[in-house]
């Protein structure tokens, strides 16, 4: 008796420190935030990323051909894997010239590798949205993609 009486008090007790414990952050409705914090890309990866966007935008094949590892796969939005140098020459390639914003920019690295992940628009015959994520490699003093997923929010056409 005197034994599941004490177990009881240690249970209380644990129970109310556990319910006040600090925990995740609070979204709306009372609910944990699950979302990351507003996004402030700086540092190499950033730089290489905005790099990217203007050469996109002026259809500058030559640096994708620099810039892309020639063993770079192209995950899209519906399981195909594409060589990225491949399809990335198609879409700079296309007519009417697309051309591309980005929001929300973010980025990691280290020593040899890194990561950027960003929302984009692409607009040309149709506007096309989703959200993009890169995985690079350092090769020397450049950083190369080595992967790139696309992930689409607009209804995609056959490709």
């Amino acid at each position: 008796m005197k034994r599941s009486i004490f177990l009881a008090i240690i249970t209380a007790i644990a129970g109310t420190a556990f319910a006040q414990a600090p925990g995740a952050p609070q979204g709306r409705g009372g609910r944990p935030n699950i979302f990351a914090p507003e996004a402030q890309a700086t540092g190499p990866l950033a730089d290489v990323v905005r790099s990217m966007v203007t050469a996109f935008n002026n259809r500058d094949t030559a640096f994708f051909q620099k810039s892309i590892a020639q063993d770079a796969v192209w995950l899209d939005e519906d399981g195909h894997h594409l060589l990225a140098t491949v399809w990335m020459n198609r879409i700079l390639s296309a007519n009417p010239p697309r051309k591309l914003s980005i929001t929300n920019l973010r980025t990691n690295n280290w020593d040899t590798g890194g990561w950027a992940g960003f929302n984009y628009v692409i607009e040309g015959t149709s506007q096309v949205k989703g959200t993009n994520s890169l995985v690079f490699k350092k090769n020397g003093t450049d950083w190369q993609i080595v992967l790139i997923h696309g992930a689409v929010d607009t209804a995609i056409g056959a490709h």
